[in-house]
């Protein structure tokens, strides 16, 4: 019985390693899909970087799975380890995605603003790192609230230069449908990888207000 009391502390501390190492892991892939935007046309080292990155949170997301199942005692609800290790797992996925779209639609350059995006993706994620690190130990529920708070004021920014982007790409393109497709297409995966991010968010959030 002790002995599997112990393990369960063990595990405690492989939990918010794992959420550390798949953040860390995904924002380097987000900052790889930026590089990847100005180094057209020759991406695709780049992009099966971004694809051994997202290959590597998979496993990850399957360790902490496997933890889950193994482990008597949780640093948090069943529901929150899975919540937040599924969602970002979500982002990576659209990151992958994103970098892939990129290259099998065989473009010459990427828009500004979709640049933009991207660069605002980069950011959350940055603030998601943080997030993720201040978790152990409950004891920066007022600082977790703050990034919170920066991290929806990002994804508002993300729909702002959303819009804009997709307005300045019809407007621009109208005898090149298929590019708008094709971009319009990269525009929305994005979108919701931020979007994720500020879910993500709203997941620590509820563990402030859980166990803060």
């Amino acid at each position: 019985m002790w002995r599997k009391i112990l393990g369960g502390i063990a595990g405690q501390f492989e939990f918010y390693e794992l959420f550390n190492r798949h953040a860390a892991t995904t924002l380097e892939g987000a900052k790889y899909l930026l590089d990847i935007c100005n180094s057209f046309p020759n991406i695709s080292l780049k992009v099966s970087r971004v694809e051994e990155l997202e290959h590597e949170c998979d496993s990850i997301t399957h360790m902490t799975m496997d933890l889950l199942h193994r482990t008597f005692i949780t640093p948090l609800d069943r529901d929150e380890i899975l919540g937040l290790i599924s969602k970002m797992d979500d982002v990576m996925d659209s990151i992958d995605r994103a970098a892939k779209t990129m290259l099998f639609f065989d473009l010459k350059s990427i828009p500004d603003k979709l640049k933009e995006m991207i660069g605002v993706l980069n950011r959350a994620l940055e603030q998601v790192v943080v997030a993720v690190q201040l978790i152990p130990g409950f004891k920066h529920g007022e600082k977790l609230r703050e990034l919170h708070k920066q991290i929806h004021s990002l994804e508002n920014e993300g729909d702002q230069v959303h819009h804009a982007g997709i307005i300045e790409l019809f407007r621009e393109n109208q005898d090149k449908p298929l590019l708008v497709i094709k971009l319009k297409e990269i525009y929305e995966t994005v979108e919701q990888a931020i979007d994720d991010c500020e879910d993500i968010a709203d997941i620590i959030e509820n563990i402030v207000l859980e166990h803060f």
